[in-house]
Formats: C-alpha cells, structure tokens, sequence
C-alpha cells in the first residue's frame, strides 16, 4: 500500500509531458484487455428496432421511471412529437444502431425550435464498447461500418437543424482522459429526464433506467446545465423541489456525488439495497459501515460484467465487509440505483464507484416520493432479487479476489493522481 501513495506521489509531481508518455504505454496494453473482454461479455442484440417500435410509454405523471431502452424510447418518442420550444439531448455515447436511428429520427421530426444533441468525446474512440485504435479491431468489419455510419447519421441530424456537438475533447492541454462527461440528460419543454441509459444498442439491451419528471423549475435547472456543459464548464448544480433533489456533479476531483450518497448511507437506518455493475471503494467503505451498525446491505450486480476483474473485486469486498452479494444473470444489470430503508430512491448516471465519485460529471436525483418508490420496489428492486442468485461469501476466491482489488484500487490512484484529485 505505501508503494501505491509513493507512485501517485511522483505522478502528481510528473509533468505533462511524462503523463502523456505513461498513457500512451497504458494503452499499448488495451488490446490484451479488449481481447479478453470480449470473452466476458454479453454482445447478443436481439431485434432491438422491432423491441423499440413496440414498446409503449409509460403513463404521464409528475414522476414515471422508465424501465430499459425501449421504453424510455417510447417516452422521448412521445414528448418529441409534441415539442414546441426545446429538444436537448446529452449522453455519454451515441452510434448508428437501432438507438441512435430511433433517436435520430424523432429529432428530426420534433417541431421543437431549438434541438441540440451533446456527445462526449468519448464516443469519438468507443464504439458499441469497443475501443476504435486497439490494433485487434483493425479486421472488425462491422465496427468500422458502423463507425462510419455514426458519423453519416451526425451530418443527416444537423443538415436538418439539430446541433450536434461533442463535449469535453481530447487533446494537447486536456487534462481529461478519464473525467468523461458522464451525465445523460434529456430535456424536452418542461419535462426532463436522468438515468444512466445511452443511445447505443448494447444499452438498450441491458437492465436500466431513467426517470422522467415533469416539472418546469427542474427542467430549467438541467437545461442550464446542458447548455453549460456545452461549453465545456461542468459546473455544480443543485436543487429541490417537490420531493426531488438534482446534483448535477462537477467532476475534476470534486466530491459533489460522493458527499450527497455518503450521507444517505450514513443515515441508512435499517436497510440499502443497491443494484450496480461499477462497485469500487470508496463506496464499499461506506456500505461496510452502515452494515457494521446493524444495516442491512444487499447488493445486487451482474454475473457477467464487461469490465475484466471487476466481478472478483466486488465479491472480494462483499466478503470484507459481510454485505449480502446477489449476482444477476442474463443481460447485464446497467441499474445504477439505491434505495435506503424503503423510502428514498437514489438514482442517476453515477456508478458507485471511484470514477464517478469525484471524476466524472454526473447528475443524481434524490426522490422521496412514495408512489414512485413504489413503482421501483414494484419493477426493479423485486424481480432484481428474484432474478438473481446469492453469492456465498465462502466461495470467493481470496486471492484473485485480493488480486482484483488492488489492481482496481492502483487504477484508481493513477487516474486520481493524473487529474490531480485527492
């Protein structure tokens, strides 16, 4: 442990220049680890166009939790058409899929004067969760197609009035590589929506949400965020009204997300569940002692996640910290959600773990409200138990599971140290 504060100590002092060269041997390494990925990660995309075309909307209501691609879909769908002011989009990825050309078509046909789609420059280098320079997708045919096709459907969106941006570039003097605006925010008129769903055909197909709210002094607030971020000034934003609470979170090593979820942890009285496929400290810290004071933890992930290692991590600090583990199977779990004793909803664009804390820009809504609780008890939080298995704790693997969470851990104080942050 104290090797790993002496070297971020020295990557902090490095210069600028050094820190580029250590990236650069960083991503050498990344076809290894594209290579394996791929081995463990679900790639089946059933007829997604034909899933999306079917799904209905959920019923109008101040709050409505969309439940997986499809339906949030049908509900943006529905809110485009009858548009009149503003049609604001902004997602972490964006491809020329199933996703991308249903939402590429209701911003085409909206009515809304003022359309803007922000893209972050993320998606420049990732595509359907492949990353575009690793020297193994050099013979990846469909990639390339549909790289190409991604960049045909972003000319087709602005010949026909929508502004298409990318956000928080790449480059010499970006001291960005991993802080991604991470935020997905929808605004449409007076109603927006947060949750943690892109518009790429991978995560239409994994278990996800998005919350949409209808109320204009909220959709004011998001829409000012958006536009910032537009700018590339991802800024504090906070507010709440009518039993909803928005933490639009800056990133660059700020902690806005970690302090607000650290302090509903802290006043867990009786039970958090938690439903994530990203668990890293320092969350597992805090459930650890929310569990050492009678808490009841459960925490929920899938079985087959598509970061390598990560499974191992979180089973090896479930073990640690005696939080009861379930992993679910089939389709990856995307849910980024926690409920504390069965009365306030935490949920948004922010994994429970170390780059989203405090690196990434995320947005978080804290809802209180009994009848959307309700909905998420109803639709998520019962069939994510029911749909699952309970890891016993005696069968992880110490030593692998040790293994994983140090390298986890290293990679996070790298990553720390080259932005800078605490």
């Amino acid at each position: 442990m104290k090797s790993i504060h002496v070297f971020t100590a020295l990557l902090r002092r490095m210069s600028r220049l050094r820190k580029l060269m250590l990236v650069l041997a960083m991503l050498a390494v990344l076809p290894l680890g594209g290579l394996v990925s791929d081995l463990f990660a679900s790639r089946s995309e059933p007829d997604l166009a034909a899933r999306i075309s079917a799904a209905e909307p959920p019923l109008s209501a101040r709050l409505v939790l969309c439940v997986d691609g499809p339906e949030f879909m049908a509900s943006v769908e529905r809110d485009l058409a009858v548009a009149r002011d503003r049609a604001l989009i902004q997602t972490l990825s964006f491809e020329a899929d199933a996703a991308g050309y249903a939402l590429a078509a209701a911003l085409v046909a909206s009515p809304a004067e003022d359309k803007l789609l922000l893209v972050d420059s993320f998606s420049r280098f990732v595509v359907s969760d492949k990353f575009l320079y690793d020297p193994t997708r050099l013979l990846d045919v469909p990639l390339g197609e549909e790289v190409r096709a991604t960049l045909r459907l972003l000319e087709h969106l602005r010949a026909h009035g929508v502004d298409v941006r990318f956000g928080r570039p790449y480059g010499p003097g970006e001291d960005n590589l991993a802080a991604r605006d991470h935020k997905k925010i929808v605004v449409i008129d007076n109603t927006a929506y947060v949750g943690g769903i892109n518009f790429s055909a991978h995560n239409f197909v994994w278990h996800d949400l998005m919350l949409r709210i209808d109320d204009n002094a909220i959709a004011e607030v998001l829409a000012a965020d958006v536009y910032r971020s537009r700018t590339g000034d991802s800024g504090l934003t906070t507010m709440t009204f009518d039993g909803v609470e928005i933490v639009a979170g800056r990133g660059d090593g700020e902690p806005d997300i970690l302090d607000r979820v650290a302090r509903g942890i802290a006043e867990a009285r009786d039970s958090i569940y938690l439903e994530c496929p990203y668990i890293t400290e320092p969350y597992f810290e805090l459930l650890g002692a929310a569990r050492a004071r009678g808490v009841a933890v459960t925490v929920v992930t899938s079985e087959h996640i598509n970061r390598l290692g990560l499974k191992q991590s979180i089973m090896d600090a479930c073990r640690r910290h005696d939080l009861d583990l379930r992993l679910a199977g089939g389709e990856m779990t995307h849910v980024k959600a926690m409920l504390i004793d069965g009365e306030t909803l935490y949920m948004g664009s922010a994994n429970f773990d170390f780059l989203s804390s405090t690196l990434q820009p995320e947005v978080l809504a804290v809802v209180d409200d009994p009848d959307l609780v309700a909905v998420f008890v109803t639709r998520v939080m019962e069939p994510g138990v029911e749909g699952s298995w309970a890891w016993p704790s005696e069968r992880t693997n110490v030593v692998v599971g040790g293994i994983s969470s140090g390298v986890i851990e290293f990679a996070g104080d790298i990553l720390r140290a080259l932005h800078g942050s605490r």
